[in-house]
């Protein structure tokens, strides 16, 4: 019986090294015409099924957070937002979706937006842009 919870902590620190881990590189879309308070960042990363685009799109005043993933699922929604004085680091986090399509999606902005690192995790599978 003594061996049922070292069988589970394995397990549960077993199933990162389950999952996909994807890095990218992020870039800022600056627009001709911005409007106030928006953010836009282009995620690419390639993995074994090919090039993988993200497209994000934060509204800073209502925390607004829209994110284009590369398989053609949209999600959008209010992310909560929590700020880290100490570093400056503001994050917007957001889950959303339905199976199969459930997301937790974070970006952390510094700067103004001039630093970003964008996380998209699904199950043990890890997407990271900075």
């Amino acid at each position: 019986m003594k061996s049922i919870p070292v069988i589970l902590c394995a397990l549960w620190f077993a199933v990162p090294i389950f999952g996909e881990s994807i890095v990218g590189r992020l870039d800022r879309i600056y627009s001709p015409t911005p409007e106030r308070g928006e953010l836009r960042y282009r995620c690419l990363a390639h993995s074994t099924s090919g090039i993988l685009k993200i497209d994000i799109s934060l509204q800073t005043e209502t925390n607004l957070l829209e994110v284009e993933l590369d398989s053609h699922v949209r999600v959008k929604g209010f992310a909560s937002e929590t700020v880290v004085r100490k570093t400056g680091t503001t994050f917007y986090f957001l889950q959303g979706g339905s199976a199969p399509y459930f997301q937790r999606l974070t970006l952390a902005i510094r700067d103004g937006g001039k630093w970003a690192r964008f996380t998209k995790a699904y199950g043990a599978g890890e997407f990271v842009c900075e």
